[in-house]
């Protein structure tokens, strides 16, 4: 019994840190984006530092990893492009247009998608709390956004906000897909380096414009500038490694479905994180639309655990 405690205290602590380590990203590609990179730019650096050190991880602990690409191949590049590049490269075009609250409450709704094409497609319709939850996170979202007002958040930014939410929905169908045949280890390196490649091949032919400025200035994080090293350096270790290996292992201690509620706690990181480092105060009512909108989606989690949808596969894209 103490063993199996000891286990879940480990696992929850694990998922807490991944959940943190996650939030803090948006902050620190804010201040990139914010001295004269391009957010594309922002994506290939993280992706790229990221795929290097999970590949050398890769490469000491699973050195038979190419059994699990020829096994699940398809899986891995459709994860690659859509919830690796894609997630990354519409979130952070959003924070361009938006505070990064607002813009990771956005993607937030990737669930309710994976609930919608599961309702529409595969013929599963949801439970009554998978419905309410739905509801709630829909009505908080009109709050976060402020559809009343007219002059709050420019189309742009909700554009690519909810382009971040398909592509969120889509790693949960993606892993679904993939199964237990395939590490999350094993996603997440080569997920990362599948999403590298596009990135770099779509800035090479011009469709993403990759900026990098190396000489830039005014990197601020708490009002300090702290140069683009330590920014790219917190983005690729803190809130990619870090975030996505103890996000694997907090996983495998506590299931998907535990892990998924905790994982929320992104959102709240994310929202103190701005606060603290960007001086971005979102206001009571964003604040109230934020909640009703976890609350929603810990609603969704909570009835796909019990229907066994892709919705409970919420380890962070």
């Amino acid at each position: 019994m103490t063993t199996t405690t000891d286990r879940t205290a480990a696992g929850l602590a694990l998922a807490v840190v991944s959940a943190v380590t996650f939030g803090l990203s948006g902050p620190f590609a804010k201040a990139l984006t914010d001295a004269g990179w391009s957010a594309s730019g922002a994506v290939l650096v993280r992706l790229g530092g990221a795929a290097a050190i999970l590949l050398v991880i890769l490469a000491i602990v699973r050195p038979g990893v190419l059994a699990a690409l020829r096994a699940d191949g398809p899986a891995l590049v459709l994860y690659g492009v859509l919830a690796t590049a894609g997630v990354q490269v519409a979130f952070f075009n959003a924070l361009q247009y938006l505070p990064v609250t607002v813009a990771l409450l956005l993607e937030y709704t990737g669930p309710i998608l994976v609930i919608a094409w599961v309702w529409a497609v595969r013929r599963q319709p949801p439970s009554r709390r998978t419905l309410a939850g739905a509801i709630v996170a829909l009505f908080g979202l009109s709050l976060v956004v402020q559809v009343w007002s007219g002059v709050a958040l420019q189309w742009e930014g909700l554009a690519w906000g909810f382009a971040a939410a398909v592509c969120q929905a889509s790693f949960f169908l993606v892993a679904d897909r993939a199964g237990s045949s395939t590490p999350p280890l094993v996603l997440a390196g080569v997920g990362m380096t599948v999403g590298t490649v596009v990135v770099a091949l779509l800035g090479l032919i011009g469709l993403l414009p990759i900026v990098i400025d190396t000489a830039a200035t005014d990197v601020l994080l708490a009002g300090v500038d702290v140069g683009w090293p330590v920014a790219a350096t917190l983005l690729v270790v803190v809130s990619s490694v870090i975030a996505y290996l103890t996000g694997v292992a907090a996983i495998a201690r506590i299931g998907a479905s535990r892990g998924s509620l905790v994982a929320l706690l992104e959102v709240v990181a994310s929202a103190v994180a701005s606060w603290l480092l960007l001086n971005q105060v979102p206001t009571p009512v964003q604040l109230l639309g934020g909640a009703l909108i976890l609350a929603g989606v810990a609603l969704t989690s909570t009835a796909a655990t019990k229907s066994a949808s892709p919705a409970a596969l919420a380890v962070e894209p």
